[in-house]
């Protein structure tokens, strides 16, 4: 894929580079967290340290290397959606509509990542009902990209299918089983399950759509 000014983005590299950083900050996270909640370990009260001297590795906290990486993301993939919507629309596709509307949503999560937008409305809604409606909400929008799906069938509509479960099964479905008690053992194992979803989620949404511009660049006119 080709971007003005000759900027390069080779598809297979950013995803081995963006995904060994996700490994890196959850190997971070895991590290962490278990030194600070597993009383077993020990190595609390050996190295004598307080949560706040590790908070910037979990990945749960909103100022850590983490949160950083996924709102960077998710701007990311938000900017090459909204670089092909722009592509698609001068090419008069209507396909064009399914991008922006990609590029929206992922410009929204990225804010969300950092603002905590989701949060604030977990404390509105029952834990029941928000489940619930983030469910139907995920159904909504798969049914309404169908089309978006049917013009790009094979390797591409797959993959984005996939980046889409894992996702969804982060951010919906993982979430559902951690508990409430933050300072459990095991509601920061399943966060870093949780955000460690998300993130390949992100990272192969980024993947295939370089390697659907790069396609789309070195075809015959």
């Amino acid at each position: 894929m080709t971007i003005a000014l000759n900027f390069t983005l080779d598809a297979r590299r950013t995803g081995i580079t963006l995904v060994s950083v996700m490994l890196l900050l959850i190997v971070g996270h895991v590290l962490a967290m278990q030194a600070n909640f597993n009383e077993d370990l020990g190595f609390k009260q050996v190295l004598d340290f307080e949560y706040w001297q590790v908070a910037i590795f979990d990945l749960d906290e909103e100022e850590s290397f983490g949160t950083w990486f996924s709102a960077t993301n998710l701007l990311f993939a938000s900017l090459l959606f909204f670089y092909q919507a722009s592509l698609r629309r001068a090419a008069d596709d209507r396909i064009h509509y399914w991008w922006f509307a990609l590029g929206l949503g992922f410009c929204l999560m990225s804010v969300d990542e950092v603002v905590g937008m989701h949060e604030m409305i977990n404390t509105v809604f029952d834990e029941s009902l928000w489940a619930g409606l983030s469910m139907g909400l995920v159904a909504v929008t798969g049914l309404g990209f169908l089309p978006f799906l049917w013009r790009y069938r094979g390797q591409t509509s797959w993959l984005f299918i996939i980046a889409g479960i894992l996702f969804a099964g982060g951010a919906v479905g993982v979430e559902q089983y951690s508990s409430t008690d933050v300072n459990s053992l095991r509601y920061n194992m399943l966060t870093g399950l949780e955000e460690g979803m998300e993130m390949s989620g992100v990272i192969l949404a980024i993947y295939t759509v370089l390697q659907l511009m790069g396609a789309e660049d070195s075809a015959p006119d």
